[in-house]
């Protein structure tokens, strides 16, 4: 009897003995402009005296008609105090329609611009635009902000116009920053991340990523061009450890500032590798920021749990988040799927109705509804809801994920390979799609396509265990017991290296143990299949293939009682019971036999 090994599951309930290969889960031109304009890092503040330390104070209070200072003021000064007190209460019109009077009064360039950015946060793109259109050849601030306007009206290609589609401060000797004394985000890496935004929304990920690198070079504190790097894997784990410790900090920030942008930096690299230096950088800031409550900390410990598939206590971490930041973006695919790999369907149902009561406008949002449809076996509604995640967004990897798998449970590999392969192209950093994709081919007994795609995903990350338990049953397949063997052992000290919870990786033991079975080492054989009897709940596979290794050895009392033992856990299992048949049948013709010999 051969018996190929299996993927691990993280069903409570092991598959039978001998098992098709299981179904994965989820577990993610030039500037048209001849001459660069001026550069004007920020706009100068509106007014010539500080504002108090609160924004929401009473304005009678700090120029009232008693006051010296209201006195001292002429009307556009007013006027412009009155504009930014509005803006930073959210009062738009009433800010807009004093800037607007301060404008027509003054005619200053900064008036204009601020009136702009009023227009900007209304939500009225065209009309700042249209403001600001006669200072852009003067200041790069505006030129900025119309390239802002440009993007939320998804005209992506008039942003790189107004923004060039290559770096111009990169001749100017801007990658060698001194430090920023004003301590605000340089305008030149805001620049070059709105570059990068524009450009990987016309799927040009290549030189999106170069961009947001740039930006990052420029200045450490923009997050934004961090987080479309990290959170959309266009590196691999070597490449974005590499990149950010090679970032200038401490030429750019103070020493204590540099050492602070770098740990939090540090926090949220992907788990897979340098888990030691990951989790020191977030004990730094939990021990010495006192950021222990923060939320990207604990979500970083989150993805920590998540990639060690301790989904009960990454459970724990993100509800807690959800507490503290309802509905935040970045921790709610992670929670959504932890409800999945928990089965927790009330739970998981009430969350998605919830997210289309409050928040029907984005993507993850329909990502949950699809999760809570695959969970209950519904692939047909799932895949509905994935595409429309994958359509308010294509750029969405989870829902190109969820769509593969629901393809992928049913057995349709064509569809299910070209949903991965889409997810691939979004997140090329990433080794989960190929990984996906070569488990596909494994099962459609592809083998050389296989073996392609799960090297590829080895070589873009060699800290997941699932890929080197992936490449041992592509070796098992391919007769190669002894490279086979190697796979599931190296995929086994990456459990243990990482703390990995040892039942999800049950299968990844099952699959050691056939190959020394199918190598004729029995007992050690056993010995790996005695491992699984150890887990919570015992394995009744593990049983039955201790059993069959007694009966190949012609121990068939030892045999029998472990055919017993797994027929008391799943009595219905045809494969033991016909075990156990054959077994009590070779134990009468033994004993027949025996009588006969004595005889003569």
């Amino acid at each position: 009897m051969t018996s190929p090994p299996r993927r691990p599951s993280n069903n409570n309930v092991p598959p039978q003995l001998p098992d098709p290969l299981a179904t994965p889960c989820s577990f993610l031109r030039n500037n048209s402009a001849s001459a660069t304009p001026s550069l004007i890092a920020t706009p100068p503040p509106p007014f010539k005296y500080p504002l108090p330390h609160s924004p929401y104070y009473d304005a009678r209070t700090s120029l009232g008609s008693n006051s010296s200072s209201s006195t001292n003021l002429k009307m556009e000064d007013k006027l412009r105090y009155w504009r930014h007190d509005a803006y930073l209460k959210n009062l738009y019109e009433t800010a807009a329609f004093w800037g607007n009077k301060v404008v027509t009064i003054t005619g200053d360039s900064n008036d204009v611009f601020w009136l702009a950015q009023i227009y900007y946060n209304m939500g009225q793109y065209v009309r700042a635009q249209k403001l600001i259109w006669k200072l852009m050849d003067t200041s790069v601030a505006c030129r900025f902000l119309a390239a802002k306007c440009c993007i939320k009206q998804e005209k992506y290609q008039e942003a790189l116009e107004l923004l060039g589609e290559e770096n111009t401060f990169a001749d100017r000797g801007y990658r060698s920053l001194v430090k920023n004394t004003e301590g605000g985000i340089q305008l030149e890496a805001s620049i070059c991340y709105l570059r990068g935004y524009a450009l990987s929304q016309q799927a040009n990920l290549d030189s999106a990523k170069k961009c947001f690198k740039e930006a990052l070079e420029l200045d450490v504190k923009c997050y934004e061009a961090f987080h479309e790097l990290v959170s959309n894997h266009m590196m691999t784990v070597k490449e974005e450890w590499d990149f950010i410790n090679s970032l200038k900090y401490e030429e750019q920030l103070d020493c204590e500032e540099a050492r602070f942008v770098r740990m939090n930096y540090i926090s949220m690299l992907q788990k897979y590798d340098h888990v030691t230096e990951i989790q020191e950088a977030r004990a730094e800031l939990e021990e010495v920021w006192r950021l222990s409550n923060n939320i990207d900390v604990l979500l970083s410990r989150a993805e920590e749990l998540y990639s060690q598939c301790r989904f009960k206590e990454c459970l724990e971490i993100t509800s807690k988040i959800l507490e503290l930041d309802t509905h935040n973006p970045a921790c709610l695919p992670i929670h959504i799927v932890c409800l999945h790999e928990l089965r927790e369907k009330n739970k998981l149902f009430l969350l998605a109705h919830e997210l289309v009561e409050h928040s029907p406008d984005i993507p993850v949002t329909w990502f949950g509804v699809g999760c809570y449809y695959y969970l209950i076996g519904q692939n047909d509604e799932s895949r509905r809801y994935f595409s429309k995640a994958s359509t308010m967004d294509s750029h969405y990897g989870p829902a190109w994920i969820g769509f593969g798998h629901s393809f992928a449970v049913e057995s349709e590999h064509d569809q299910a390979i070209t949903a991965y392969s889409t997810a691939a192209k979004l997140y090329e950093g990433s080794h989960i799609p190929y990984l996906f994709i070569g488990m596909q081919h494994l099962q459609a007994n592809n083998l050389l396509s296989a073996d392609e795609y799960l090297s590829t995903s080895l070589q873009l990350c060699e800290g997941d265990p699932l890929v080197y338990n992936e490449l041992g049953v592509m070796y098992y397949q391919k007769l190669n017991n002894a490279t086979a063997i190697d796979y599931f052992k190296r995929a086994l000290i990456l459990v243990e290296e990482t703390k990995c919870r040892p039942q999800v990786w049950e299968t990844t033991w099952m699959n050691l143990g056939h190959a020394f079975r199918k190598m004729g080492d029995l007992d050690a054989a056993i010995t790996y299949f005695q491992k699984v009897t150890t887990m919570t709940p015992p394995s009744p596979s593990a049983l039955t293939a201790i059993g069959y290794c007694y009966h190949v050895k012609e121990e068939y009392e030892e045999a029998v009682m472990y055919y017993h033992e797994s027929l008391g856990i799943r009595p219905a299992d045809p494969i033991t019971q016909d075990l156990l048949e054959r077994c009590l049948e070779e134990m009468i013709l033994l004993v027949n036999e025996e009588k006969e010999n004595e005889r003569v």
